[in-house]
């Protein structure tokens, strides 16, 4: 028995090790492996499925991997391992590895890949240039939703498809423009579809759905063109858009001076309910329509967000609580504490939105708990408790400050989320190297107070025409003293910025134009002005010795 336990974990460990990939090695290494479960692990980590640490035990994430290998290949999905699912798995392998490899992905074009999956809500909480489980699948579930061929390998076609948005049969004809249309329409009746970006995703899809549901349509999550002109139509009822609509048997009327008192009551009890309303100061606005809607949908009654007297009547005597993660007064909370320990959790709306997920997950992560990105009772409790400060470059608030300042002051910095990408990077190196400082591309608060501090505004053509004006006196010849940055220019500021011992950029900047008003440097070819300068030092020096 303990040699066959012995003989059991070296097998573990062997699998546990690197396969290697190439065509022949990939396929007899699979042949040789033996069925277990270890070997079920290996060859779906290896396809790119999460399958957990290569132990031999069968928990969550093995079966989830299964399940998501079943639905991808049209299997029915029991999440259960069996000789005949590792067969269609070492076939699965074979194949992948018998096609000529494609060129290797850069860690640029995998990390702009990532930031483009998570602005469109699938699940990639770092965005680090490299393909991990978890950008693999979250490509596949990409990849299945714009109905491209499912592999989870990052590729310029899949960057390109991304640019562009979902295909034509994935929005039913809507452009890009028409379905940012939509995106804001949705928005502007509390559903939340994420980013006005004009490309269909996965909260773009629930967003639909869960409109679709409420207009008592077939909950499909198509962006059509039938959806928008069905929202556009709505939107001209009366009924709808009225401030402090009650419902036309509701004795309530928004003229009363009670009005206000009996709205603030209404949100109160949907509050104690844990629904998020926003303030409880009697106004119907978004937020409360989403606390309606989400309280009649867990209610089992008709669905339109609009309060009302027998609505009223229907919360009182009831004994529903909100227990998901959409206008969840525990996920304000939760957001609420997380963001005064320095997370960057998004809109503070009582709702898991991807960023507050990537929020949580750190939160867990750095307090040693299961990083699921769920939020619960215990979860409030542990973060109440604790004092756990974010000092990562994931979901920061440092981060996302120095973000929201770059991009004021017209820096590329990428999505503005809390997190350190390679784009924030550059962004940072860009603004130390104007601003004369260090290049370290670290984020801390020694530079966000230097950007705070430093001039919001950008170069104009008056102020390149003064740097081009003052480099001349200095005999640098910037060329036409014409306010255009040209090749003359930027040629004369690296001499400049070489003579003065700055960072050599060639790029015009309010620094380098402060440091010109308050320098003496000038061009070593000025040598008539240098000698004058020379010779009066000279006549001081023999003036005090004399």
């Amino acid at each position: 028995m303990i040699r066959q336990r012995l003989l059991a974990s070296a097998v573990v460990l062997a699998l546990a090790s690197p396969l290697a990939v190439t065509v022949v090695q990939a396929q007899s290494t699979i042949q040789t492996m033996p069925y277990s479960v270890a070997s079920v692990q290996r060859v779906l980590n290896d396809l790119g499925y999460a399958a957990g640490p290569v132990d031999g035990l069968m928990g969550g994430k093995t079966r989830g991997a299964i399940r998501a290998y079943q639905i991808d290949n049209g299997l029915p999905s029991s999440g259960e391992p069996s000789l005949t699912l590792y067969e269609h798995l070492q076939d699965s392998y074979a194949k992948r590895y018998a096609r000529p490899a494609a060129p290797a992905a850069s860690t640029q074009m995998v990390a702009e890949i990532q930031g483009l999956l998570r602005q469109r809500g699938y699940d990639v909480p770092e965005l680090t240039g490299t393909v991990d489980a978890k950008t693999a699948a979250a490509i596949r579930s990409y990849q299945a939703d714009a109905r491209l061929p499912v592999d989870g390998v990052p590729s310029s076609t899949l960057l390109a498809n991304l640019k562009i948005g979902t295909s034509p049969a994935a929005s039913a004809g809507l452009t890009r423009a028409q379905v940012a249309q939509l995106q804001a329409e949705l928005s502007e009746r509390g559903y939340d579809p994420g980013p006005r970006d004009g490309i269909v995703g996965p909260k773009v899809r629930t967003a639909i759905r869960t409109y679709q549901a409420d207009a008592g349509l077939a909950p499909t999550g198509e962006a059509t063109t039938s959806l928008l002109a069905h929202i556009q139509n709505a939107a001209t009822d009366p009924d709808d858009d009225a401030p402090g609509h009650i419902g036309a048997n509701d004795p309530w009327d928004d003229r009363d001076a009670n009005f206000d008192q009996a709205m603030a009551r209404f949100e109160g009890e949907l509050q104690r309910r844990l629904y998020y309303v926003g303030e409880v100061d009697g106004e119907i606005d978004d937020q409360t329509r989403a606390a309606i809607r989400a309280y009649q949908r867990d209610a089992g009654l008709p669905v339109d967000g609009k309060p009302t007297a027998e609505l009223a009547r229907h919360l009182r005597d009831s004994s529903i609580r909100n227990r998901s993660e959409t206008t969840s007064l525990l996920v304000w909370e939760i957001e609420n504490e997380l963001a005064s320990r320095d997370f960057f959790v998004g809109p503070i709306d009582g709702t898991v939105d991807a960023q507050t997920r990537t929020a949580i997950k750190i939160y867990q992560r750095i307090a040693g708990l299961d990083h699921n990105g769920k939020a619960s009772y215990p979860l409030l409790q542990h973060i109440e408790r604790s004092n756990l400060r974010n000092t990562s470059e994931t979901a920061s608030v440092l981060v996302w400050q120095i973000e929201d300042a770059l991009a004021e002051r017209d820096y590329a910095t990428g999505p503005v989320d809390g997190t350190m990408d390679a784009k924030t990077r550059e962004a940072v190196r860009l603004y130390q190297v104007d601003a004369g400082l260090p290049t370290t591309g670290k984020a801390d608060k020694a530079l966000l107070a230097h950007i705070e501090q430093s001039d919001p505004r950008q170069v104009s053509q008056r102020d390149i025409r003064e740097i081009e004006r003052r480099l001349n006196r200095r005999a640098y010849r910037p060329g036409p003293v014409d306010g255009v940055a040209d090749t003359q220019t930027a040629s004369a500021i690296r001499a400049y910025q070489t003579d003065a011992d700055l960072p050599v950029t060639g790029r015009p900047t309010m620094a380098l134009l402060e440091h010109l008003r308050n320098s003496n440097v000038r061009s070593a070819s000025d040598e008539d002005v240098n000698d004058a300068i020379r010779r009066l030092i000279d006549s001081f020096v023999q003036a005090e010795g004399g």
